[in-house]
């Protein structure tokens, strides 16, 4: 985890010691460490509502099989099979939205990462200046990627493609929504 100078910032009062190098490192923390905050706040969160999403599809199945038995009982104007169907079915869009929540954290996760990982070269006077120590870096930060979409951006972005037409070129990832849920709520 990258590690802001222990001094803070010099820019009000700087002496010979001062340095750029030190105030991006500086300032790459605070994006980090705001990064990070948000998705532990956002984490606890998630976790509740997966919680509970997972429950309720428990509850609906439960429903749905003990409803199944006394159908032959049930009026069937009331359309309570209907019903469930279309609970478990606004459940399932649910978890998947969630789904799109994990993905984001973990992309965020990523770009922490890569801030880190980035601020550690530059803060090797030595090492910022060697082209293959760049190529490690980025050799290190690809592989820590575990989507294939964030592979193919840095790769793209890599071989000088503009941002605008490496996102493009990404794509967004779509989930079927329509998929039954069987057993587990399971996110990325």
């Amino acid at each position: 985890m990258l590690e802001s100078p222990h001094n803070g910032t010099a820019v009000h009062n700087p002496d010979l010691n001062w340095s750029q190098v030190q105030e991006t490192i500086l300032m790459l923390g605070i994006v980090v460490a705001q990064v990070r905050h948000a998705m532990q706040d956002s984490g606890a969160s998630l976790n509740t509502l997966s919680e509970s999403f997972q429950t309720t599809a428990t509850h609906i199945e439960s429903l749905r099989d003990a409803l199944l038995e006394v159908g032959q009982q049930l009026p069937a104007e009331l359309a309570i099979e209907s019903k469930v169907e279309e609970i478990q079915q606004q459940n399932v869009r649910s978890v998947v939205a969630f789904q799109f929540f994990d993905r984001l954290s973990q992309r965020m996760d990523h770009v922490c990462g890569t801030i880190s990982a980035l601020a550690e070269l530059v803060s090797d006077r030595q090492a910022m200046f060697l082209p293959h120590e760049w190529h490690r870096l980025q050799q290190r930060i690809r592989s820590q990627y575990t989507m294939e979409q964030e592979k193919q951006l840095f790769d793209a972005i890599l071989q000088g493609m503009p941002i605008a037409e490496a996102i493009t070129l990404a794509g967004n990832v779509q989930l079927a929504e329509s998929k039954p849920l069987a057993g587990d709520i399971e996110l990325f």
